[in-house]
């Protein structure tokens, strides 16, 4: 099929599931065009002790091409062991738009190990009979979904959950590119160790009409129908799993380039279409960051988006899109940064940087970690050259890179949220850290610094416990410990500071890293 729509559209070239069913009207060659629905089996990249595994079955654009079902069935393997499973569909013939399924797998218990899933489809399209393996995405391998089969759950103290704040969900759909299903994430989520996830579903995807990816809808049907999906899930999933509301908002920074805030709890709808490609050479955002920052709602989390991570260049050059600016992020309205997007990289270091300086100016910012995930569970999939070619790699999936925070009550969208302004939290992609200021009889007050890790993400290699005292240039090293050589480590720093405060960073002889939010001496 061939749509007309603006040229420009293709250009985000992000994380989510790819289209193939495209081709631009002027140029309708397309190397991966078929006329087919997009086909495709995913799953968690890691389990945690005792869980079963949610293997993700989707079926995209069967309203286009129908689609039946022959037989789907699961083989398993990591070396010394085999599994298989055929899949029991409820529906053979599909002619969804969007049809899913989630089949779980009781795999026998051979952790620590890594487990190969080999997904096999055998359908038949137009008349004909197809096998796939994995999915149907041209030029795409096929290969088996690689699932960690772990031996213990994400290194924590009691009390502590973990979720990935910026994830899209199927809310965020165009011509190139979709999310995954909103069931997914509580489904998939806690077989992995993730407790919540931040729907981010960009503004300019959710103000468009139905079955249209660029007309703009004045009755907001598609951010109504997704609102009440969300809260149908947080009746549903409590206890269990919490998929915050929200979305993630284009606005323009101070140098008029279109920067992304995270608006987490945001129920009003906030137009952004800046970076949306969906009208020719229009590239300019409805608000700003200041405006935005001010139409909040009473309970919004407002999160500087990956706010120091170079956009490409075809990104720079034609949809306006840059980086967050220094005078941007010191609105007082800013809750936090998002300084990790997927992983901890150059983005995350610069990202790093400009919180520890605001840190030291007396701005109460908090960091958030997310993998900017657009469904990709085990495998990420995306377009790498419109109309060329698709490309896969296992960065940017979901829960690679996580959020902790401590969680005292009931787990809900409300006391999550609590949590997240009040209790102490942290960034990880692998172990733990947590830092408590204690007083003795003596008065005198002393840090405890904890790190924990597991064999999945390596020996402790590096513990460092830093202060910041508000005015300074830079911080300093109250306790700094190196090749710990084990998965535990508990220290204690006497302290002659009363001021200010005190966060860990922490680093294992995998490459793995934990950062904590700051622990202030004085509370505001």
């Amino acid at each position: 099929m061939i749509l007309d729509e603006p040229l420009t559209r293709l250009l985000p070239l992000i994380a989510l599931y790819p289209e193939i069913h495209y081709r631009f009207k002027l140029f309708p060659f397309c190397r991966y065009f078929r006329r087919q629905p997009e086909i495709i089996a995913d799953a968690p990249y890691r389990l945690d002790p005792g869980q079963s595994l949610p293997v993700l079955l989707i079926v995209k654009d069967a309203d286009r091409s129908p689609v039946t079902l022959e037989k789907v069935d699961v083989h398993a393997d990591c070396g010394h062991l085999q599994f298989d499973q055929p899949i029991t569909l409820p529906t053979q013939e599909i002619r969804d738009h969007f049809w899913q399924h989630i089949e779980w797998i009781e795999l026998p218990d051979a952790a620590p190990c890594i487990w190969k899933v080999s997904v096999r489809w055998q359908v038949r399209i137009n008349g004909r009979s197809h096998q796939f393996w994995t999915d149907n995405l041209p030029g795409l391998s096929h290969r088996a979904l690689e699932v960690t089969q772990s031996g213990r759950p994400l290194p924590a103290k009691p009390g502590w959950v973990f979720g990935d704040m910026h994830v899209h969900t199927v809310y965020t759909e165009d011509q190139v590119e979709f999310g995954a299903p909103l069931i997914a994430y509580p489904a998939l989520g806690p077989a992995m160790g993730c407790s919540f996830a931040f729907a981010a579903d960009h503004s300019y995807d959710l103000d468009d009409q139905p079955g249209s990816y660029y007309k703009i809808d004045p009755e907001l049907r598609r951010y109504r129908a997704r609102a009440d999906h969300l809260d149908r899930l947080a009746k549903t999933e409590s206890g269990r799993f919490v998929l915050l509301p929200g979305y993630e908002l284009s606005v323009s920074n101070s140098r008029d380039r279109n920067v992304h805030l995270l608006l987490i709890n945001q129920q009003t709808f906030l137009p952004g279409t800046g970076d949306s490609a969906e009208r020719w050479l229009i590239t300019t955002c409805e608000l700003n960051a200041a405006e935005a920052l001010q139409r909040l709602d009473v309970g919004t989390l407002a999160v500087a988006a990956h706010p120091r991570m170079r956009p490409p260049l075809l990104e720079k050059l034609l949809l306006r899109r840059g980086r967050w600016e220094m005078n941007d992020l010191h609105d007082p309205e800013l809750w936090g940064l998002q300084v990790c997007n997927g992983a901890f990289d150059a983005g995350f270091r610069a990202g790093l940087q400009v919180w520890v300086e605001g840190l030291l100016q007396g701005r109460r910012w908090k960091i958030v970690a997310g993998s900017d995930a657009h469904g990709n569970f085990n495998r990420f999939r995306q377009v790498g050259f419109p109309m060329l070619r698709l490309v896969e790699s296992n960065e940017q999936l979901f829960g690679c890179v996580w959020t902790g925070v401590k969680l005292e009550k009931h787990l809900n969208s409300e006391n999550l949220l609590e949590a997240l302004k009040l209790q102490p939290s942290l960034i990880s992609n692998g172990p733990f850290a947590g830092v408590e200021l204690q007083r003795g009889t003596d008065d005198k007050q002393s840090a405890v610094a904890q790190a924990i890790s597991s064999p999945e993400f390596g020996d402790i290699e590096s513990v460092r416990l830093l202060h910041g005292q508000f005015g300074e240039l830079r911080e300093s090293t109250v306790l700094e410990v190196s090749s710990v050589g084990s998965t535990q480590y508990t220290g204690r720093a006497a302290l002659s500071v009363k001021d200010g405060y005190l966060r860990m960073e922490v680093m294992t002889n995998k490459g793995k890293a934990c950062y904590t939010n700051p622990v202030y001496f004085k509370d505001p």
